[in-house]
């Protein structure tokens, strides 16, 4: 299986540029690394010379390195490669250094230190933001979660990834640069470094793009070369801001970043588009395997999902399996065909394709709540129709100080920090930055729903009540309608149909209590160890509100243990350590933002009778998945020693 392909040459009118850019030695000196590092102060004089780096008599101060952005690539000699290494690391700034932060009305001297690394040259973290269709909102979001993770200590670079330009540069309020990412696919650089420029955000350096006409020919480079140039840029974390989703190169830096993200809309053109752009990476990503193309032949669909071709695959090992081998003679039956033992090896590689593959995707421009339910919704269908996961990071509101910040031509997360839109960035961060610990996933065989228990289809588990059994199938029936937007794209309405009579199904025997126990006592011990372990992965909505799997919340979530105490504070780190804001608790719990502050500051003296304050508390407990009865009774504890217990509280002992 390839995970980072090189982009198959393409037909048409494109340039015949070389995919790799050669380091080449001078004449009749043999071929150097291109991590060669110069060590001896003769090696660093002829580097500074090569190059017009700081201190050389060749270049004059404040002057650009003499590189031309038009002409073509040719023999460098091997003391210059070596030099162009050190000059890029000449030119970073110093861990103290001070730059312009963009803040407030007037730009401000900030220092940003940089604490140095464990390692000598650790790889950046690489978040790769693309759409299915234009307008989506990704520099936008490309541009502010730049913006700040510089301002929590980050070193970014910032990257355009649209070979013919596009608007990260304005976004980040920083002119275009006169070269730019084409200049290094086309072979005019040999090091990203050369193209990284500041900009006014301190701790920000931006690679942006070249503005080219429009149907301007797209260079050719494979998508290897580039992330590891990429992953060889001094920073921390490196955002690309992808170009369009049509070019082969876009998915394939998409597909080899560890943190990739597509942004869409809440209309329907825009997740379709979406969902189309999700199985198009998979299919990009496995298009290695042996035996793929004979499994889309099969299905006669141009873009199958994941779990089409994994279903595929079962069907044929089936057949393998229980066909007679044909050079067995003088027998109706025989041994299984050997063709078996590559159908389960495909079979095998799908499994662990899909287990791996965990794309993220944010919703933006959302106006109503039932905007921001439907990413919650979009991650539970695509599990269910695509077979693997769909992360949901979070929304973007549509927000008017955007336009503004805009034409004033600053960061809107500089600019108007206290926005709406850039509270929703921020947790949208920190969502990335708690998933960045999370182990990566163990090869899990996709279940197909007709193998499915009944507990599975409803998503939920066994020793439900029956009110649990009853609101999953609710829910289920209101995020599979033939009308919902969370399933454009994903089913037809035979499929739908078809689900829903499982579900039906489902329901009719779950609700009745004897026939729910006849149906326990059919499943096997592994099935009913299954349901609860798939309904502990799959994200639920409960309330309007998708609560995760346990353990999601990443390694910066507070350790419970039975000797924990519950307090205000503890809640607090909880709900930040899951990206939530106060907001969203809110208005999932229909509890007052007051409230929840008194609750988490403990304020007491502003908090209502013990019997709300309970109430409170059990519900932000189920919310953020900690244990209701214990929460309760350490909080009240602590409300009662403050307060002495009030009129209507019950003793401790009966909670």
């Amino acid at each position: 299986m390839i995970d980072e392909p090189e982009s198959p040459p393409d037909d048409g009118d494109e340039e015949s540029i070389e995919v790799e850019v050669p380091i080449a030695a001078a004449d009749g000196e043999p071929e150097l690394e291109p991590e060669f590092e110069p060590e001896s102060e003769a090696e660093r004089a002829l580097a500074r010379e090569a190059t017009g780096a700081p201190g050389s008599d060749v270049a004059d101060e404040g002057t650009a390195p003499a590189a031309s952005a038009t002409a073509l690539p040719g023999p460098v000699p091997a003391v210059a490669a070596a030099a162009a290494s050190v000059a890029a690391r000449a030119d970073e700034p110093a861990p103290t250094e001070r730059r312009f932060i963009v803040e407030g009305d007037h730009p401000t001297q900030a220092e940003l230190p940089f604490a140095p690394a464990l390692d000598d040259n650790p790889a950046p973290h690489l978040i790769a933001i693309a759409s299915g269709r234009g307008g989506a909102g990704k520099s936008l979001l490309a541009a502010n979660i730049a913006v700040y993770l510089a301002q929590i200590g980050k070193r970014v670079v910032a990257v355009d990834g649209d070979p013919t330009g596009g608007a990260l540069n304005h976004m980040l309020g920083a002119p275009r640069p006169s070269r730019g990412l084409g200049s290094f696919l086309r072979g005019h650089v040999t090091s990203l470094e050369e193209l990284a420029v500041d900009t006014p955000v301190a701790g920000v350096r931006l690679i942006g793009g070249e503005l080219l006409p429009f149907g301007a020919p797209k260079p050719r480079m494979g998508a290897k070369s580039l992330l590891a140039s990429l992953r060889g840029l001094a920073a921390d974390t490196v955002v690309i801001d992808l170009g369009p989703a049509d070019f082969p190169l876009c998915i394939d830096v998409w597909l080899g970043a560890e943190t990739p993200i597509v942004v869409t809309l809440s209309d329907p053109p825009s997740i379709e588009a979406t969902y189309r752009f999700v199985r198009s990476a998979f299919l990009r990503r496995v298009r290695g395997e042996r035996g793929i193309d004979k499994l889309q032949a099969q299905l006669g669909r141009v873009l199958p999902a994941a779990l089409d071709l994994y279903r595929a695959a079962a069907d044929l090992g089936r057949v393998d399996r229980e066909a007679p081998d044909p050079t067995v003679a003088g027998t109706d039956a025989g041994p299984a065909r050997p063709s078996s033992a590559k159908s389960s090896a495909l079979l095998a590689a799908l499994g662990q394709a899909m287990a791996a593959y965990r794309p993220r995707f944010v919703v933006g421009q959302t106006r109503s709540l039932g905007d921001t339910r439907l990413g919650n919704q979009m991650a539970m269908a695509a599990q269910r129709r695509l077979g693997h996961r769909l992360d949901y990071l979070g929304h973007m509101e549509a927000d008017e100080t955007v336009t503004a910040a805009s034409r004033r031509h600053r960061p809107v997360m500089a600019e108007f920090p206290e926005a709406k839109i850039c509270k929703n960035i921020e947790r949208i961060v920190r969502r990335i930055l708690s998933t960045e610990a999370e182990r990566p996933a163990t090869g899990v065989s996709p279940r197909l729903e007709e193998d499915q228990t009944f507990y599975e289809i409803l998503e939920t588990q066994p020793g439900v009540s029956d009110e649990e059994v009853r609101r999953a199938y609710r829910l289920m029936k209101e995020i599979y309608s033939s009308g919902s937007p969370a399933v454009f794209g994903l089913y037809d309405e035979v499929e739908l149909t078809a689900l829903h009579a499982r579900a039906n199904a489902a329901h009719d025997t779950l609700f009745a209590p004897e026939r729910r126990r006849l149906y326990d006592l059919s499943l096997p011990e592994a099935d009913l160890a299954r349901a609860v372990r798939s309904a502990g992965q799959t994200p639920r909505e409960v309330d309007g509100a998708t609560v995760s799997p346990r353990g999601d919340a990443g390694a910066n979530a507070p350790v419970i243990d039975a000797t924990t105490e519950i307090t205000g504070p503890l809640l607090k780190k909880i709900r930040e350590a899951k990206g939530l804001d106060l907001a969203e608790v809110a208005q999932r719990t229909k509890i007052g933002e007051r409230h929840l502050r008194a609750i988490e500051s403990e304020r007491f003296d502003e908090l209502p009778a013990p019997v709300y304050v309970r109430g409170f508390i059990t519900q932000i407990a189920r919310f953020l998945r900690i244990d209701p009865a214990r929460a309760a009774e350490g909080f009240l504890r602590r409300f009662h020693g403050a307060n002495g217990p009030g009129m209507g509280s019950p003793p401790l002992k009966e909670l």
